[in-house]
């Protein structure tokens, strides 16, 4: 599954931001993130398939990084509004 809105896939994100993925999984802790370090990777690795809350968490933590470095490279987040 793909986010549905336009921007950076979390993948792309990680990737651009050059952090870690415990660098990254704290601030998706700091979020109110509740998933390991290791599921956080699987899915930005799309090894698993994250449900729209999971992919919005984690596209904030990164999203929050960019804004912190003065960047703005939005990662997308899903549209939960037409969730059926």
């Amino acid at each position: 599954m793909t986010a549905t809105e336009s921007g950076l896939s979390l993948q792309a994100g990680m990737r651009l931001s050059g952090m870690t993925y415990a660098e990254l999984w704290l601030r998706y802790v700091a979020v109110s993130g509740t998933i390991g370090e290791l599921e956080l990777e699987a899915y930005v690795l799309g090894l698993l398939v994250a449900d729209d809350y999971q992919h919005n968490l984690i596209a904030q933590a990164l999203n929050e990084y960019f804004l912190d470095i003065g960047q703005d490279l939005p990662v997308a987040y899903r549209d939960t509004a037409h969730a059926g």
